[in-house]
């Protein structure tokens, strides 16, 4: 899930959360109750702040790969501890983030801890903090709490092969097939010991198909017989045997013609 995951970024912001942030404005016991940071006092201009967590990492463009590991509160006069950085000004408007309490974080590099805060919750009305968290103290009325959790493997999975594209070959090439010799008889200094050898032959992929003429295209032998009994025909023979006169067809035309011309 992705609120298992650890926080690797925070700010306070006035109202205007950054892109890839989620603001913490609601307290997580009363739905109701805003999780505003700021003390107002009498009379004065409505201000709000509050707290935004990112869970995505590296942050900076790919500079800082950093998680949360610790959390405090502490007053405005005091320093924070070492290693401890203080959010001192609103990300949206550079304005001032906190009075009095500030709030201050420790984030180090993803590869030094195995575990990690993932969970910031703020309480309006509870005075302990929930199962499974750690209570931090009150800020402007509300109790801030953080949960821990394993930081899971940084090292992006590893990037399937893509499949090779298939290449069709489109003419006929030789090609190796491996066969087996059959009882070759070996000339080692051991005769009469038949050994199996493994061969390369050049083989052609129309190997095998047998290439033969259609039996109708074959040519029937012509006997002597056959031959003498062809009768001779001279040109005024074929011409008087095969002579047409077309009688039909010219009285048909005569006859359309005088047909049209009624």
């Amino acid at each position: 899930m992705v609120d298992d995951l650890p926080i690797t970024g925070l700010c306070i912001v006035e109202q205007t959360c950054p892109p890839g942030y989620l603001m913490i404005d609601k307290c997580e016991d009363n739905s109701k109750a805003e999780a505003d940071l700021w003390k107002d006092q009498f009379f004065a201009k409505k201000v709000k702040r509050f707290l935004c967590i990112t869970r995505v990492f590296p942050l900076a463009q790919g500079t800082l790969n950093n998680v949360l590991v610790d959390v405090c509160l502490h007053d405005e006069k005091e320093l924070p501890p070492a290693g401890f950085s203080t959010i001192s000004t609103c990300q949206d408007t550079q304005e001032v983030a906190l009075k009095k309490r500030l709030m201050s974080v420790k984030l180090i590099p993803r590869d030094q801890t195995s575990n990690a805060i993932n969970d910031l919750q703020f309480l309006s009305k509870a005075r302990k903090a929930p199962p499974g968290y750690t209570l931090v103290g009150e800020l402007n009325g509300l109790l801030l709490c953080y949960r821990f959790g394993p930081v899971p493997n940084s090292t992006p999975p590893p990037v399937p092969p893509r499949p090779q594209p298939v290449v069709q070959q489109t003419e006929f090439k030789p090609y190796h097939i491996p066969v087996q010799a059959a009882s070759l008889q070996s000339h080692s200094d051991s005769p009469g010991v038949s050994i199996s050898k493994q061969q390369s032959v050049r083989v052609h992929p129309l190997s095998g198909v047998p290439f033969e003429v259609n039996p109708k295209l074959i040519p029937v032998p012509v006997t002597q017989d056959e031959v003498a009994s062809l009768r001779f025909r001279s040109r005024e023979n074929i011409e008087h045997e095969f002579d047409y006169p077309f009688f039909v067809e010219r009285q048909a035309q005569h006859t359309h013609h005088n047909y049209n011309g009624m």
